[in-house]
């Protein structure tokens, strides 16, 4: 006779639902150390970038990356997210890419799902391919560079050369905010003058860029860079 005894009903209900209950304590905790993990992975982008903006202007005569090969002004929309256009002109921190300083692709992008631009939506396996948007073709980082304007009525590029960085003034690259993308549960990662990288936490920031992000006038302008000055005041 078997003697052996099976689980009722009651005792298996008892076991699903202690396995609900730790998956429910449990799954907050991953979620966070699977965002720390981004933080820490994004953080490593930009401080890779930051020593190649930084090998680039010792090999041009201390010139960092310029706007881009055609045009020395930033206008609509602060075009800081460009890599290289759709007529193969190279932008921002492209010409590093372009000199083969960085090498991977992956490095241009910020591992968080919640940002707009990822590498994996490039339709070709080599870097750089164009994006999938017919309508405006070409490669955009998910990063912003250098985005800092002389003024409102000036947008060339306060920062040109290396000797122009300083830790306390310069945001050289910062997780992008143009389209209203919160990169990091309310922070965002930036790299300063001293190419050394921090995370800006600032929940009442997030409702004011998603507030005003987009458009092109000048008001426009303002809010996106009071929201720069914001960050490097934190």
């Amino acid at each position: 006779m078997d003697s052996r005894k099976a689980f009722t009903l009651i005792e298996l209900l008892v076991v699903i639902a202690i396995i609900a209950l730790l998956m429910a304590i449990l799954a907050p905790v991953l979620h966070r150390a699977r965002m720390q993990a981004q933080r820490v992975s994004c953080a490593s982008n930009i401080r890779q970038m930051g020593t190649g903006i930084n090998l680039y202007a010792q090999d041009f005569d201390g010139v960092i990356p310029p706007m881009n090969e055609v045009r020395p002004l930033q206008t609509e929309g602060h075009y800081t997210r460009w890599f290289k256009s759709g007529d193969a002109t190279w932008w921002n921190v492209g010409f590093v890419f372009k000199a083969s300083i960085l090498k991977d692709g992956r490095v241009f992008y910020c591992p968080s799902p919640d940002v707009r631009f990822k590498y994996k939506n490039y339709s070709k396996p080599v870097f750089p391919s164009s994006s999938p948007l017919v309508s405006n073709p070409g490669t955009r980082m998910s990063y912003m560079y250098n985005p800092v304007c002389v003024s409102l009525e000036d947008r060339q590029r306060r920062f040109k050369k290396l000797s122009q960085l300083s830790a306390g003034e310069t945001l050289l690259l910062v997780d992008s905010v143009l389209d209203g993308s919160v990169a990091h549960m309310g922070g965002w990662n930036i790299l300063v003058g001293d190419f050394s990288a921090r995370l800006v936490y600032d929940p009442q920031m997030v409702g004011f860029i998603r507030e005003h992000r987009g458009g092109i006038n000048k008001a426009d302008y303002e809010n996106f860079d009071k929201v720069l000055n914001w960050m490097l005041t934190e």
